[in-house]
């Protein structure tokens, strides 16, 4: 009977220490999520400023970054709904922004401005759309 309880707690410990190990990677995993949509945020806020202000090659750089970044968001939400998640709108969403940056570009490349700021206000609206869905307070 001894040694049924030794083997219990050597169970119970290597159990706990496994999920212990993945509630850490879980929230590893969150956190870099909200660093990610921290920079989509920032690097957003400067494309805004930056079309605003006519700033051609700062604005294109600002949307290359953002149509990279909304390529992994993009992917990410694509594997949660491979997964089985509920999360059809994010990749909706998502693959909006990625549009939309990249007719930014084009409308930066051909100096129009106007249309631009146009696209990027879509952008900002897309961005609340889905904070309004996924951001947790």
């Amino acid at each position: 009977m001894r040694n049924l309880a030794v083997v219990l707690r050597f169970i119970s410990v290597v159990a706990l220490s496994g999920l212990l190990a993945v509630g850490s990677s879980i929230a590893e995993e969150t956190e870099m999520d909200m660093d990610l949509m921290q920079t989509i945020e920032d690097t957003n806020d400067s494309l805004s400023s930056n079309v605003a202000l006519e700033e051609g090659e700062a604005a294109i750089a600002d949307a290359k970054i953002l149509n990279e970044l909304f390529g992994v968001v993009e992917d990410h939400y694509t594997k949660e709904v491979a997964a089985g998640g509920d999360f059809a709108e994010a990749v909706d969403l998502s693959s909006k922004s990625k549009k939309l940056t990249a007719d930014i570009i084009d409308q930066l490349n051909a100096g129009d401005f106007e249309s631009a700021a146009n696209s990027a206000t879509d952008l900002a609206r897309t961005c609340k759309t889905c904070h309004n869905f996924y951001k947790e307070d």
